[in-house]
């Protein structure tokens, strides 16, 4: 476990860094912000479709082969963003950033839940994930400070050099699915049909408010710069912030609570104050409270993630772990893959007062499909009669 925390800290730090910072280089590329949420929108859209790919991979070769892949992957990358010359070019280079993203975070939740026990999943995860908001604390404020001062260049000299650790700790991860494999003792008749309507509505929800969720993203390094004058230094502390330190304190305690009061209520709790916060963004033009209230929806947002994480494993069989895990990754990454373009049209063609109206009401939504989840021990109690059948 602490290999893949420290794999997952460094991939962390060069996701937030690449997650704030490119679509401001592609702007840079003379890229309008809708051009910009068109290149997020394909990279995302490629990512998408890795995901239930990446999950099940791991099933079958292993987590620790899709991680190294996802660590080579990286390690290019950057070099070739260093060549762009046109917004155009960055899309196929884009996209291959959020796939290596793609095929560690599969493989990743299916190690933890490898490796963890049922009573303590939550917890495991919740702790874990701080490895998230670390990187959400380093990345976008030193991303920020080496674009001011050294340029986009050595920029993306920087996510290599974070890059190369990333790859050589990935290469002595364990391989947690084949001793799981060797010490399952039969196999329950499992079908889609038994979970169909809860899982539309797990899909559901996580569509929706990562569509939220990532449009506010896309649009605030511009809000911030256009409408508050700030820096990039300024940008990225503002993520730094109000995604890292968010995560951070949400986190541990999130997933502790998932073990003990149930997966669902943690997920259906943590949303619904989210609508209203993003109302208060109407309220203010102030930069220290608009990041409070960024630090609130994302921080809330984020302690949804260990009671997902481990709600969507508890309703597969062990041995399709990966697959589930793919399953809530490909939710998300569409939910990603669609907001980012959904909030370069809202910003190019609707007042800043709008766009958060809307986002609000998607997550409002969204929290009506939470509502809708079943309780995850319905699944748990009924595989566990269905193994005392069989042994009967």
């Amino acid at each position: 476990m602490a290999l893949l925390f420290a794999a997952n800290i460094f991939l962390s730090t060069i996701f937030y860094a690449t997650y704030v910072f490119i679509p401001l280089f592609i702007r840079n590329l003379d890229a309008s912000v809708f051009e910009v949420g068109i290149v997020l929108f394909i990279s995302n859209a490629s990512a998408t479709f890795t995901m239930i790919l990446s999950g099940y991979l791991s099933d079958k070769y292993g987590r620790r082969k899709i991680i190294v892949l996802s660590g080579i992957i990286q390690f290019i990358t950057p070099l070739l963003f260093m060549s762009a010359k046109k917004w155009v070019e960055t899309i196929i280079y884009a996209s291959l950033n959020i796939i290596s993203v793609s095929l560690f975070v599969s493989s990743r939740a299916a190690m933890i839940i490898d490796l963890s026990e049922r009573e303590s999943a939550g917890e495991v995860f919740g702790l874990m994930n701080t490895a998230w908001p670390i990187g959400g604390l380093i990345g976008p404020f030193v991303g920020g400070l080496v674009v001011d001062r050294y340029g986009w260049n050595f920029f993306f000299y920087f996510i290599c050099a974070l890059a190369t650790p990333y790859l050589l700790i990935g290469l002595f991860l364990p391989e947690s699915a084949k001793r799981l494999y060797k010490a399952e003792t039969g196999k329950t008749q499992f079908s889609l049909r038994h979970i169909a309507s809860t899982l539309a509505f797990f899909i559901i929800l996580h569509i929706i408010a990562n569509m939220s969720v990532g449009a506010l993203s896309t649009v605030l390094p511009f809000y911030l710069t256009e409408q508050f004058g700030k820096t990039k230094t300024e940008v990225g502390i503002f993520f730094s912030v109000g995604t890292g330190l968010a995560a951070l304190i949400s986190q541990p305690s999130s997933g502790f609570l998932s073990d003990k009061i149930g997966r669902k209520k943690i997920i259906a709790l943590s949303v619904l104050p989210i609508p209203i916060l993003y109302m208060l963004f109407t309220a203010t033009n102030d930069y220290l409270l608009s990041l409070l209230v960024y630090m609130g929806i994302y921080g809330l947002w984020s302690a949804t993630w260990p009671a997902s994480n481990v709600y969507i494993a508890e309703i597969f069989p062990h041995r399709n772990r990966g697959l589930a895990a793919g399953i809530r990754l490909t939710s998300i990454r569409l939910g990603t893959t669609i907001g980012p373009l959904m909030g370069g049209f809202l910003w190019d063609n609707f007042d800043i007062h709008a766009v958060f109206h809307y986002l609000a009401a998607l997550m409002a939504i969204a929290l009506l499909m939470a509502l809708m989840l079943k309780d995850e021990s319905k699944f748990v109690s009924s595989r566990l009669s269905s193994k005392l059948r069989e042994m009967d």
